[in-house]
């Protein structure tokens, strides 16, 4: 059977074109790659993608990419986006366009502290890729996104500012996001694996199951309107998603 494609993953998503560029520390590059996992699991195969990276004195690292991961992290927050969304974190625009297409979103605000992210984004001209329509909805506000507060309601946000799935200090970030903006919904990169680790943490081991019940009040004890949706199989995705991508530490869930 042939593997699926980034282009398969992506159908119904809005992907800019990228090309070549850099800021300051930041640079987007195009390159190929063979194959990738999905968020849960699953290979695809890949032809063209392009990469974010922060460049510091004898290091490197991607920030953001445009792979399978990226696409199936991203895409429950961008689902359920309403009203006014607020998406904390530029990255490579394209969740941000996501977000502006739908329907149900009427603007959307765009909070990066790093002005040479946003430089390099307007350069490559990647919000003039979407219809006028989704372009005038979104305006980009140069602040922390762990002290910004808005000056009207909020609807949604969509939270990806952390540069790995699983940080030590993520919970409380997000707390400090939901109390300084009070939205109605939230939806963080990586909750998945940070609501896993807080299952392996009541358990007091790694569990090899995670049933409806559990994930339920596992939620509703964070205390946040988190974004989760009700298949009957999203248990299970969260399980998969672990396994494929949480940290290779014994007990990194402490």
């Amino acid at each position: 059977m042939t593997a699926a494609t980034l282009d398969d993953l992506a159908a119904g998503l809005w992907l800019p074109s990228y090309r070549p560029g850099a800021v300051g520390e930041w640079t987007i590059a195009t390159t190929m790659v063979a194959s990738a996992p999905g968020y849960w699991g699953d290979r695809f195969a890949l032809f063209d993608t392009a990469l974010l990276s922060r460049r510091s004195p004898g290091d490197s690292a991607t920030w953001m990419s445009i792979v399978p991961m990226e696409i199936e992290s991203q895409r429950i927050g961008i689902a359920v986006a309403f009203g006014h969304t607020v998406v904390l974190g530029l990255g490579m625009g394209w969740c941000v366009g996501n977000v502006a297409l739908r329907d149900e979103v009427d603007r959307v605000t765009v909070v990066e502290h790093d002005p040479a992210v946003i430089a390099l984004i307007g350069g490559l001209g990647i919000f003039e890729q979407l219809p006028e329509q989704a372009r005038a909805k979104i305006t980009l506000v140069e602040d922390d996104a762990l002290t910004w507060r808005p000056d009207s309601r909020v609807d949604s946000v969509q939270a990806d500012i952390w540069a790995k799935l699983v940080e030590p200090q993520k919970w409380d970030d997000v707390h400090s996001i939901q109390g300084n903006i009070g939205a109605e919904s939230l939806y963080f990169w990586g909750q998945e694996l940070e609501l896993w680790r807080l299952v392996c943490r009541e358990a007091g081991h790694d569990p090899e199951r995670l049933d409806r019940a559990t994930l339920d009040r596992i939620v509703a004890s964070t205390g946040l309107p988190l974004v989760v949706p009700d298949d009957a199989d999203f248990p299970d995705k969260i399980v998969a998603a672990a396994r494929c991508w949480a940290p290779r530490d014994r007990d990194w869930w402490r």
